[in-house]
């Protein structure tokens, strides 16, 4: 799965899995080879290291943080760190159906140059049955600019044998306010998870948006990722 997806968690997890037997404190700390976001190449075709922490009470809210290194530079300055905040809902009966409700705050600690990137989202996310999920997504201050921007992913994933899971997303990126054009973005891959750590290996591909986000296209791209949770 995208790494952001995966341990952004509660925004996915949280809402794809059962309810916390009680308050829970949670960490991860990821490498992967290339940081691909919503068919973004984030890292610039190098490694990446990443690590979140999650906290999910009991009743139902979560919050947490997660960062990662970038190589994202622009006419008038770079981001080489990505920090996000996130806190929301989720609920999840005694059905196959579940649902979760955040905000996500994306900041870029010691960015440069003349833009302020920093923006907040709001995102739905609702499961079924632990296996296929459909997030929805809005800002109006995409990249820090006066602009809307929505989204919406589906994603699938199918149990193997030997604790292997395949999964695949489909996505839409609506950013045209930006001047840019949306584009499509997918992906294909297996993930397995051996006590606390995870093994993902993945196939991104999207349409290359027209503008100046098309220098940000990840393209077609495999990336292996290794996860340690604690």
């Amino acid at each position: 799965m995208d790494i952001r997806c995966v341990t952004i968690a509660a925004v996915s997890l949280a809402c794809c899995g059962h309810p916390a037997q009680g308050s829970e404190l949670s960490g991860n700390v990821t490498l992967t080879t290339e940081y691909i976001y919503r068919g973004q190449a984030l890292s610039d075709g190098n490694p990446a290291i990443q690590a979140g922490i999650d906290y999910d009470h009991d009743s139902g809210f979560f919050a947490g943080a997660w960062a990662s290194t970038v190589d994202l530079p622009n006419p008038t300055g770079r981001r080489d760190a990505e920090l996000d905040y996130y806190a929301g809902y989720h609920y999840a009966p005694e059905s196959p159906l579940s649902t979760s409700v955040s905000l996500v705050r994306y900041t870029y600690p010691g960015q440069t140059g003349a833009i302020d990137y920093n923006y907040t989202e709001a995102l739905v996310v609702v499961a079924w049955d632990d296996r296929y999920s459909i997030e929805l997504g809005y800002t109006n201050s995409l990249y820090g600019f006066d602009a809307m921007g929505r989204h919406a992913e589906l994603r699938g994933d199918w149990p193997l044998r030997n604790g292997w899971v395949v999964g695949a997303g489909l996505g839409y990126n609506d950013i045209a306010d930006v001047g840019t054009s949306s584009y499509s973005y997918w992906d294909l891959g297996v993930s397995a998870r051996f006590s606390r750590l995870t093994v993902d290996l993945r196939w991104y591909d999207n349409e290359t948006p027209e503008g100046f986000l098309g220098r940000l296209s990840a393209g077609s791209n495999f990336v292996a990722s290794l996860s340690v949770t604690f």
